[in-house]
């Protein structure tokens, strides 16, 4: 009786996710970083490395954290800021804290305001913002992953830095992060950033 479900299910998650790819299981157990401060996290970043959830020829992508106080508690919220071709399109979304007194700080929520691209999720538009590892000054690297019924996953991973490009070293080492979970990097796509307003 599930045989047919199953099969249609798996088929739709694999068109619809288009370019993504879709694993068998549940999502990888990751470590997020300690005495995570988003304060100290807050500020401008540029996409060095994605996985490959590319839909389009994007270049020069970046995002920015802010933090308001709106009379009741403090809200933050990113902009990104993506190129492609010559037209220059800013997206907002507002990163959501863990409780203050959650173990894993670094365990972020991510609530868009707009679907960016082909991407449905199945929280609305709320993806996991983790970050693995930082410094705050140069790198961090970010895991999310969208779980389907725990039979299959996509997982999605970012590496920023906060000048335009990073060296070679500290990017192995962020793929190194990964790859002790299990987490395959050879799907990581360059953004370029080159040539950038």
């Amino acid at each position: 009786m599930w045989g047919p479900f199953l099969s249609l299910l798996i088929t739709s998650i694999c068109l619809t996710k288009g370019v993504q790819a879709a694993l068998w299981g549940g999502c990888e157990h990751v470590e997020v970083q300690k005495n995570f401060s988003l304060n100290q996290y807050l500020g401008t970043w540029y996409e060095i490395e994605r996985f490959y959830n590319v839909t389009e020829d994007l270049r020069c992508v970046s995002e920015t954290i802010s933090s308001a106080y709106n009379g009741i508690s403090t809200v933050y919220e990113v902009t990104t800021l993506i190129t492609k071709g010559n037209d220059v399109t800013a997206y907002t979304a507002e990163l959501i804290p863990p409780d203050k007194k959650a173990k894993d700080q670094a365990k972020l929520k991510y609530r868009l305001d707009q679907i960016i691209g082909q991407e449905h999720f199945d929280d609305g538009n709320i993806l996991h913002y983790w970050v693995l590892d930082t410094d705050y000054t140069s790198y961090s690297l970010v895991f999310s992953c969208v779980s389907f019924l725990g039979i299959m996953h996509t997982p999605y991973a970012w590496i920023f830095s906060r000048e335009r490009q990073l060296s070679a070293n500290i990017t192995q080492n962020l793929h190194g992060v990964l790859e002790r979970y299990n987490i395959k990097t050879e799907d990581f796509v360059k953004i370029n950033q080159e040539g950038c307003i």
